[in-house]
């Protein structure tokens, strides 16, 4: 079974293709949604969108199609 995990592109836009892309793992799906909560609270201050089944965007290539 495969950890909980997902991939965050930071940034607002993908201009020059230069926004840092990481995936974070996590041991349980509470970690996750624990992770992402403190993610969503740094929104207005940070920008990002999450990427993988059930977020904002299914794909990287999904991701920088819409953040040319």
């Amino acid at each position: 079974m495969s950890k909980p995990s997902v991939t965050i592109a930071w940034g607002e836009r993908n201009s020059g293709n230069d926004n840092p892309i990481r995936t974070f793992r996590f041991n349980t799906k509470g970690e996750l949604d624990a992770f992402l909560e403190g993610v969503s609270e740094c929104l207005g201050w940070f920008d990002y969108a999450t990427i993988g089944k059930g977020h904002m965007f299914e794909t990287i290539s999904e991701w920088e199609e819409e953040n040319e």
